[in-house]
């Protein structure tokens, strides 16, 4: 039998499959080309065809066996694992080829429904790349940008000796950072905002228009200083993390730069389009009565570069309410709002417990707070959780929303989305809500965007230029 090549980028080449199916007794296939699929759309595939099938799976010297019936994966085999541990190291490969045959199977080792089993086999695939990356992020090189010789003596040995990376050289202003750059290019750079001889924003435009790396901005946290940190990062600045003020929230700094080093190599700054300078708001409609439709954006590294892009041209029209998750530095959610909210015409403020889910309200959260949704007669409310209560994840938002809006929910998932938000998005698509993805190529960090992309549950893929507009019109009902 013919076989059939298998790859995990989202291109996937089919040849010769109807000369592999022509020899089975009875049955005529077909040959051609198909583009876009990998082993988890073929499992999908296999499913919704809903037939007793076999596929073999082909990767080097290891083979696998993955049967199917009455639309779910019933039986997994390779090598003396077999169930769903069978099912999540096929799906592991890389390369390879498939064949698809007739014919089931007695043995019954797999329950769970096939949409958790790929859920799960994405996860654990991500958690693998996750390790590999901590382990490559010894050959990050660090270009570290401040004039505090201490703080940059610290810094140095954090990168160096907590996360492996390699100071590839210091810069205590902007213009030996330029010269520093003419030589040589890092993977990732972090920059102070406030310097002598350059500061930070107009060191920003030289990177960005001569050297392009990637950048995260490391600096002393004031609320004063909102506008040019959203300034930085419509520029295409990575994040903004603040400095550590004591030994404690050195821990916190320590975690999000080290989710920064470990992803440098996937920031795709080439893929950066700016937003322009928001202009004031012409006019300004006041929170209302109980939303009638909610839209839900979330978004990691790179999103607030497109939200700055995209609330300023949304209107909520007395209908709709909006809640935003954004994984972001907490502290700097509040000055985040109280700056986009001038060029809005809804109102926009830091999400508190108690907040009412209302029409023209946008609250604004960051993504590691834990929120609990309740609804009445009257309206819904988002609520925070305790310590003592089990986290409530953005995921479970989600659901709790597409419960109580069914498909009067649209979901916008941009750049760095976390991966967590998936088993919420089925909820959305079973509610027949909107499903909206950024399109991989236009996004600063795609890796999780692609793999969204892989679980077919996305109803439009835009750039965030577009994504206003189409919500505009799916609030009004005119499409």
């Amino acid at each position: 039998m013919t076989g059939v090549k298998f790859t995990s980028s989202p291109q996937l080449n089919v040849s010769d499959c109807g000369a592999a199916c022509k020899g089975q007794a009875g049955f005529q296939g077909f040959s051609g080309f198909v583009a876009g699929l990998n082993l988890a759309d073929l499992v999908q595939l296999a499913c919704l065809e809903n037939r007793d099938r076999k596929l073999v799976v082909l990767s080097g010297h290891r083979s696998g066996q993955l049967f199917f019936s009455k639309g779910e994966v019933v039986h997994c085999q390779t090598g003396d694992k077999t169930g769903e541990e069978a099912f999540y190291e096929i799906m592991s490969w890389e390369h390879g080829t498939f064949k698809f045959l007739e014919g089931g199977t007695d043995s019954r080792t797999i329950e769970i429904p096939w949409n958790f089993l790929i859920i799960e086999a994405l996860r654990l695939k991500d958690e693998k790349k996750a390790k590999s990356a901590d382990k490559a992020s010894v050959h990050a090189n660090v270009l570290v940008v401040d004039d505090s010789r201490f703080f940059v003596s610290r810094l140095r040995d954090f990168l160096q000796d907590q996360l492996g990376a390699t100071v590839a050289g210091e810069a205590s202003n902007g213009r030996e950072a330029i010269e520093f750059l003419a030589k040589s290019t890092p993977d990732l750079i972090t920059l102070d905002i406030n310097m002598p001889v350059m500061a930070g924003d107009v060191a920003l435009k030289h990177i960005m228009i001569k050297s392009p790396a990637p950048v995260v901005l490391v600096s002393n946290f004031n609320e004063r200083h909102a506008s040019k940190v959203m300034e930085f990062l419509r520029l295409g600045a990575v994040d903004f993390i603040a400095k550590p003020m004591g030994e404690q929230p050195w821990e916190v700094f320590s975690k999000r730069l080290g989710e920064v080093v470990k992803n440098a190599g996937h920031f795709k700054i080439k893929n950066v389009r700016r937003a322009r300078n928001p202009k004031p708001a012409t006019h300004r409609r006041d929170p209302g009565m109980p939303a009638d439709k909610m839209i839900m954006v979330v978004g990691g590294f790179g999103a607030l570069l497109e939200i700055q892009k995209i609330l300023p041209a949304l209107d909520l029209m007395d209908r709709c309410g909006l809640v935003i998750f954004q994984q972001m530095c907490p502290l700097f959610a509040s000055p985040a709002a109280a700056y986009l909210e001038p060029h809005c015409a809804f109102s926009v403020k830091e999400l508190g417990t108690g907040a009412p889910l209302l029409s023209n309200q946008a609250w604004l959260s960051a993504s590691e707070r834990k929120w609990r949704i309740k609804a009445d007669e009257s309206g819904a409310g988002i609520y925070s959780v305790e310590d003592k209560v089990p986290n409530f994840e953005v995921g479970e938002v989600l659901e709790a929303l597409s419960g109580i809006f069914s498909r009067n929910l649209a979901v916008v998932v941009l750049s760095g989305a976390d991966l967590s938000i998936v088993e919420g998005l089925q909820h959305v698509a079973m509610s027949d809500g909107k499903i909206i993805v950024q399109i991989p190529e236009t996004s600063l960090y795609p890796v999780p965007l692609r793999q969204i992309d892989t679980m077919g549950l996305t109803t439009e893929f835009m750039a965030p230029e577009d994504i206003a507009l189409f919500l505009t019109k799916w609030i009004s009902g005119d499409f």
